[in-house]
């Protein structure tokens, strides 16, 4: 009989466990506070954010340092370019000078001038139309 007994005594010491856990949930429920826990709730939240906001801080301060930099490298290159220019430019102006002034020296030969005659003009004959009186009739 003992035997027979002890499946029994398990089911009921297993059932006996289970109510004694769903009294310990349901007074654990009923001590929690929702109010509690919404304040909980919106102190995770909270926290959460300021530490993704100063992940994002941070994050945005390391690009701005970087497109600082790269400002910078730019108009560097930017500037570098320039002077190249420009003294290419200086090149191609006194180029530019030597070539002016050796076809100045060039066109200050004497050449012969054209000389041209002014024609006259022909005035054009105007004619004149004979005028007629008219005469009323009585």
């Amino acid at each position: 009989m003992n035997e027979e007994n002890q499946p029994e005594n398990k089911k009921t010491a297993v059932m006996g466990k289970i109510n004694e856990l769903r009294s310990n949930i349901e007074s654990f429920v009923s001590d929690l506070n929702v109010s509690d826990l919404k304040n909980h709730f919106n102190k995770i939240v909270k926290e959460a954010q300021k530490d993704f906001n100063n992940v994002v801080n941070k994050d945005l301060q390391q690009v701005k340092a970087k497109l600082h930099k790269e400002k910078e490298d730019v108009e560097k290159k930017a500037k570098k370019f320039l002077e190249n220019y420009k003294k290419d430019l200086n090149v191609l102006q006194t180029k530019f000078e030597k070539l002016k002034t050796a076809t100045s020296q060039f066109k200050k030969s004497p050449v012969a001038s054209k000389t041209t005659k002014k024609k006259a003009t022909k005035k054009a004959t105007t004619t004149k139309k004979k005028a007629t009186k008219k005469v009323a009739s009585k």
